[in-house]
């Protein structure tokens, strides 16, 4: 199917509208481009600064009238939260990650436009995967074929003998649990079989309800006390909130803040140099 294509002007009508409709009250920072980048299939939009110029970049497949309005506005609205919590923007930050403890789901409902994601959320659970594959052509294939390679790679890298299972993540996470006085947990946890890209972690997918801690941290060589510290810090938002300050204070209460010091200072000297050597991405390459 043919569509006309969108360009980066029609983007910019776009952004206009949206931060006077939404983001008119917010802090300014460094000017604003925005245009279509490259084709991806998870990646819908990102916010950099390129000296003291804020980009935006969307999904160029979004440039196809065939995809809602309402998908690229949702898209616009994102990275704009960020943009206003001082990523890519010069401005201050304000969290200290993106996106944990939902501080963008937080940030639209506050500016009244979180019903736009709600709506987008639907199209692209139920229309994008098919669009995507209709449209992006040989580069689907050759996605298909990097994701099979990928998914080959970590069942064998999870599937060695005297790595940690997921019984035993379920497992610490209802030990933990405990420790922090919740009797059920409202999520669960999984291995993530993390693209180069994730370098977090850990990383709570809350519409599945869902934890996953990073595949490296099956191996024994990782400490413990490092997926402890994962599971307690999402524990620690559950119980208290996201804020720092709340997740710091639940943490010390339940008893597990020396441990969760000595996992920060992994996570900080040790896990850039550990992934490098050890990502099963990296060795399949």
């Amino acid at each position: 199917m043919s569509s006309h294509l969108r360009d980066n002007s029609w983007l910019e009508s776009r952004l206009r509208n949206l931060w006077q409709s939404y983001y008119s009250d917010a802090p300014i920072g460094f000017p604003i481009e925005i245009k279509f980048g490259r084709s991806a299939r998870y990646r819908y939009g990102s916010i950099c600064n390129v000296g003291s110029q804020c980009r935006i970049l969307i999904n160029r497949l979004f440039s196809h009238e065939e995809v809602p309005e309402y998908v690229v506005d949702a898209t616009i609205v994102h990275e704009l939260a960020h943009y206003v919590h001082g990523y890519g923007s010069g401005l201050a930050k304000l969290h200290s990650h993106p996106h944990r403890g939902g501080v963008i789901d937080k940030e639209l409902r506050e500016r009244g436009c979180f019903f736009i994601e709600m709506e987008a959320a639907a199209w692209r659970r139920d229309m994008w995967p098919e669009f995507y594959l209709s449209h992006a052509g040989g580069t689907a294939r050759k996605v298909q074929e990097r994701e099979k390679l990928a998914e080959s790679a970590w069942d064998s890298h999870l599937g060695r003998s005297g790595f940690r299972t997921e019984e035993d993540l379920h497992a610490r996470l209802l030990r933990l649990a405990a420790e922090f006085g919740i009797r059920k947990p409202y999520f669960s946890v999984e291995w993530l079989p993390a693209s180069l890209r994730r370098t977090g972690l850990s990383y709570r997918f809350k519409r599945e309800k869902v934890v996953r801690i990073h595949g490296l941290l099956a191996d024994r060589r990782v400490p413990a006390e490092v997926i402890d510290y994962e599971l307690s810090y999402w524990l620690a938002c559950e119980k208290a909130g996201a804020k720092w300050q709340a997740v710091e204070r639940a943490i010390k209460e339940a008893g597990k803040w020396e441990s969760a010091e000595r996992a920060i200072k992994w996570r900080r000297h040790s896990w850039p140099r550990f992934r490098a050597r050890n990502h099963p991405l990296c060795k399949a390459k």
